[in-house]
């Protein structure tokens, strides 16, 4: 416990002590929670383990969004702007719709954007929003 406190009960979950302050707080070990996010990972449901350890589903549910890596975020788009000189655009190459994977196209002002299938949507955000502030 923090700064020796001494806890004013200590019960066993799974084999392990959890002790409870003073407040009513318990203080769940690491190696617990990791084997709750464990089970939930392999199907079971967090109501049932929150139910099981004694533990709210929504601190369980915590410790399931903690555990999972976050997704890497680009740091650093470059947006360039388009020259002064507008030579002629060329058009874009069409293929025909059964051959094609489904995509989109973006037009904001000069810039043109192709998003290949399955591009993550918070990188586009991060995309746009920096071609919106260069304008």
């Amino acid at each position: 416990m923090l700064d020796g406190e001494v806890p004013e009960k200590v019960e066993m979950v799974w084999g392990f002590a959890v002790p409870t302050r003073r407040g009513g707080r318990r203080k769940w070990p690491a190696a617990l929670r990791a084997m709750a996010v464990e089970r939930i990972a392999a199907g079971e449901g967090i109501r049932e383990i929150a139910e099981e350890i004694g533990a709210n589903k929504s601190l369980v549910a915590v410790w399931v969004k903690n555990a999972q890596p976050e997704a890497p975020v680009p740091a650093f788009f470059e947006v360039v702007p388009p020259s002064l000189e507008k030579p002629g655009r060329t058009q874009p190459v069409t293929v025909a719709p059964e051959k094609a994977a489904p995509s989109c196209r973006i037009s904001i002002g000069d810039a043109d954007i192709a998003i290949p299938p399955g591009y993550p949507t918070d990188h586009l955000a991060e995309v746009l929003r920096a071609v919106r502030a260069s304008q």
